[in-house]
């Protein structure tokens, strides 16, 4: 059987490929560990590489144009914070750590 992939998801699932290899190529350096960044980080990398997986076995045929716009914005964001997702809510209010050692 032969899936037809349109322009769309392809771009698609190259912008979640992007989002999720910038999230699994994350490195604190030294930033204290935040449960919640990592929990988050988690499942944006399976729920992106999902996305990626059935696009391409043909099996995510309705992407919305909007649900496009809304990934590749959260890409840049992820990108432009080179996968710090507490970085990225940092606007928000919630701290970041980029500079804080863990704790012995």
């Amino acid at each position: 059987m032969s899936h037809h992939i349109n322009l769309l998801a392809l771009a698609h699932a190259a912008v979640c490929a992007v989002l999720c290899f910038s999230l699994l190529n994350y490195q604190r350096d030294g930033a204290r560990y935040r449960r919640w960044a990592s929990l988050l980080s988690y499942v944006m990398i399976v729920a992106s590489g999902g996305v990626v997986i059935r696009v391409l076995t043909g099996s995510y045929v309705d992407i919305d144009l909007a649900e496009f716009v809304l990934n590749t914005a959260l890409c840049a964001g992820v990108v432009a914070m080179r996968g710090n997702v507490s970085r990225l809510l940092k606007p928000f209010g919630v701290r970041a750590g980029d500079k804080d050692e863990h704790p012995s």
